[in-house]
């Protein structure tokens, strides 16, 4: 049988180390800890403002889409407006509070308003609140649209491509204190 020699440690030598090697690991566990406190606020932040700009390029797709199926019928020039109302073409069609007009080219284009009534005798829809710059006579083309309760930060925007052919850009701008934020999609809309 072989004997193993005992070593013999000396207490004395050991007692300091441990409590250096304890500090130097909660020091490192404490900057570690503060960075990923601090990174996770930032993707909090990040996430929270992707999500804000997904809903509003959601709602954008869903007016895009919405003009993309629009019948002619729905288009028209003002016949006279003020600060209250436009006057629609197409004198006789009815149409509901459940609609926003929207001027897209002309005088006070990229207005969108609630229409508050309508009087299908003499045309005019009359709108909430008050347009900024009424449409003038002629020069104003409107849309009539499914009304929605972001209506004010829309903002839709049509220019002529070519024969019955239009681009247009429908705008959401949120406005929040120190800073707005737009998002916008384009598309092209044939009017048959």
């Amino acid at each position: 049988m072989w004997i193993l020699p005992v070593q013999v440690f000396d207490i004395r030598q050991q007692c300091g180390s441990t409590l250096i090697e304890v500090t130097a690991a909660v020091v490192i566990m404490a900057v570690v800890s503060l960075s990923l406190i601090k990174l996770f606020t930032c993707s909090t932040f990040f996430v929270s403002t992707a999500s804000h700009d997904i809903k509003s390029l959601n709602r954008v797709q869903e007016v895009c889409e919405e003009i993309k199926a629009l019948h002619k019928s729905q288009k028209g020039f003002a016949l006279d407006g003020d600060s209250n109302y436009i006057e629609l073409e197409g004198e006789g069609s009815d149409i509901s509070s459940e609609y926003m007009v929207a001027l897209i080219s002309g005088v006070g284009a990229g207005q969108v308003r609630k229409i508050a009534g309508f009087d299908p005798g003499s045309g005019k829809a009359f709108v909430e609140p008050g347009w900024v710059i009424p449409p003038a006579a002629q020069e104003t083309t409107y849309i009539i649209l499914r009304d929605r309760p972001y209506r004010d930060n829309l903002s839709i925007i049509a220019v002529d491509s070519g024969f019955n052919l239009q681009t247009i850009n429908v705008s959401f701008i949120k406005h929040d204190p120190g800073e707005s934020r737009e998002i916008s999609l384009t598309a092209d809309k044939y009017w048959w």
